[in-house]
């Protein structure tokens, strides 16, 4: 094993100006990026893929969408009726919940605010803590540890805050617009006989989800065949069955690839060490008079 050096009090300058230019690094960078890959691989809009990335840094959210073969997208839309649908049963205790949403909309949290301020403090916290090694306290070495923690656990969080902003916005949306577009609520409003499948897998500091779905577009069946074609899956070469669609996806979410940057300075730590605090001992044969 590699011996530990000796501690110094130069090493403590060098701790502290390593940890300001980590922090500084990692302020700067992306803390967040989600992308999402999907296609169509059967169906009219077929071979259309879309390709989505979202980056987050201290400020803002950005984002880019690329949709590529776009061409069979366009006259699928074209094509389709937005106003299909099959019938859905509304439970009584819908209006209550309706009524607890709006008064909840009014408590709204914007989680992924906090979340940056969380990280903001807790980068802050990780200098000020190697400037406290230079001190002599006592519990310096703890304090610098529990920093640490709370420095990770604010960016591990940050998906967390990240899904829950989105939850949140998306109860603000039109119920109507999101209903008419293609593919949004798709088992149950225009979508029917339909297949969906997901696989979860963790990824180096993310997670990444792959998700199929496949069904019956009511929407490219013609109005006299939709209740038919509701109760029962069409027969292979008739004009209904062309309404099958299938569509394959992608979605990762991992943090920064400068974030795993704050995993050494453990190492450091024990490479630079710190002085303990000198303990004064009590005089021998008593206090001198």
């Amino acid at each position: 094993m590699f011996p530990r050096p000796q501690p110094h009090r130069a090493f403590g300058i060098l701790r502290l100006a390593f940890t300001l230019l980590l922090a500084t690094h990692v302020f700067i960078s992306a803390w967040l990026v989600a992308t999402v890959d999907g296609a169509y691989t059967e169906g009219k809009p077929a071979p259309t893929e879309a390709h989505a990335l979202v980056a987050i840094d201290k400020d803002q959210t950005q984002i880019d969408l690329r949709i590529e073969r776009a061409t069979a997208f366009f006259f699928y839309t074209l094509e389709r009726d937005d106003g299909a649908s099959v019938p859905v049963n509304n439970s009584q205790g819908g209006d209550v919940a309706d009524d607890e949403g709006e008064a909840d909309n009014g408590a709204q949290r914007d989680w992924l605010s906090f979340g940056r301020n969380s990280i903001k403090a807790s980068l802050v916290l990780l200098v000020l803590s190697e400037l406290l090694m230079l001190a002599s306290f006592r519990w310096k070495h703890h304090v610098r540890t529990l920093v640490f923690l709370f420095t990770v656990v604010s960016f591990a969080l940050l998906p967390v805050y990240y899904a829950m902003d989105l939850g949140e916005g998306g109860d603000n949306e039109n119920e109507s617009t999101a209903t008419n577009t293609p593919g949004a609520n798709i088992e149950t409003v225009s979508f029917v006989h339909t297949n969906s499948s997901t696989d979860f897998q963790l990824i180096w500091l993310g997670i990444q989800l792959e998700a199929d779905f496949s069904g019956y577009d009511l929407g490219l069946v013609t109005p006299e065949n939709r209740t038919q074609v509701a109760e029962a899956v069409p027969l292979n070469g008739s004009a209904d069955a062309n309404s099958f669609i299938a569509f394959e996806s992608t979605f990762e979410i991992q943090l920064g690839e400068n974030i795993d940057a704050l995993l050494v300075l453990p190492f450091m730590w024990y490479l630079f060490p710190a002085q303990g605090v000198k303990k004064i001992a009590p005089p021998i044969g008593g206090e001198d008079e």
